[in-house]
């Protein structure tokens, strides 16, 4: 079992390493100020390996992901991240089924690029449910899963993350490991919509204002029920200290850790 912490900034890999993780996930999803050529050998130094998040933003379009994604795939390959994850845009909940569609043909230029990179792809679950996912791994056979725990509570009573590891426990390269109350998402949503319609874009708003990002035990999520599927599968992957706070890793490593071996 590896866990690993993350870092937006030079400076947070610097302090991460004091608390000797495992592996850190290099993070280009929000602002980020990375020098990945140093940042790379210093981890290298310190026989740190890292794990690579490309960038997302709200305002592309699905059919724009892999169009913007791919020039990054190099960046992986180049700081021999064990580990490359995207988010994509392969919801029901937010895009029209014509946009899936595009988004379905251009996805496997990305696949193609990190394959001819010798770089191992993994999606991140937000949005996603059991078809999308089939959807996704027959067009790309060789993409991984990061399985966010936080991600599977937004609008579900029960975490996603567990059907998930039930059917597609051989995909699972990563877990990222945060609290929240997503499933108060559901109330709030049936409440505004008894008032007037709303957006697909006021849901994804929603749906972040709700991702808070929460150490272990802060929010409403059971960790001991996704961890014991997790066990039960035999599961000995990675495992990313997703706190909005990476100063605070050595705490929820040790909270993670007690709620493992409770599992």
């Amino acid at each position: 079992m590896d866990i690993g912490t993350f870092a937006r900034e030079d400076s947070q890999v610097t302090e991460a390493i004091k608390h000797k993780p495992d592996f850190i996930d290099l993070r280009m999803d929000l602002d980020y100020r990375l020098t990945f050529r140093e940042v790379s050998k210093q981890l290298t130094d310190e026989g740190i390996y890292c794990t690579l998040h490309l960038p997302s933003s709200p305002e592309w379009r699905p059919q724009d992901i892999s169009r913007e994604i791919v020039p990054f795939i190099d960046i992986g390959a180049d700081i021999d991240a064990k580990l490359v994850t995207f988010h994509t845009a392969l919801s029901s909940i937010f895009y029209p089924d014509t946009e899936i569609d595009q988004f379905l043909q251009s996805v496997a230029l990305a696949c193609d690029a990190a394959h001819e990179r010798g770089v191992t792809l993994a999606v991140e679950n937000l949005g996603l449910f059991f078809t999308e996912l089939v959807l996704l791994f027959d067009i790309c056979p060789r993409i991984k899963i990061s399985l966010d725990i936080g991600h599977a509570q937004i609008l579900a009573y029960q975490n996603r993350a567990i059907s998930i590891i039930r059917s597609f426990f051989d995909r699972i390269e990563m877990v990222n490991v945060h609290d929240n109350n997503g499933s108060r998402m559901i109330k709030d949503l049936i409440g505004q919509r008894e008032k007037r319609d709303v957006s697909h874009e006021e849901i994804r708003d929603m749906g972040v204002s709700y991702d808070l990002h929460l150490p272990i035990g802060e929010g409403e999520i059971d960790f001991q029920a996704v961890f014991r599927d997790l066990k039960e599968n035999s599961f000995d992957g990675r495992f990313l200290m997703m706190c909005n706070e990476p100063g605070r890793f050595a705490e929820e490593r040790t909270k993670f850790e007690k709620v493992w071996l409770e599992a």
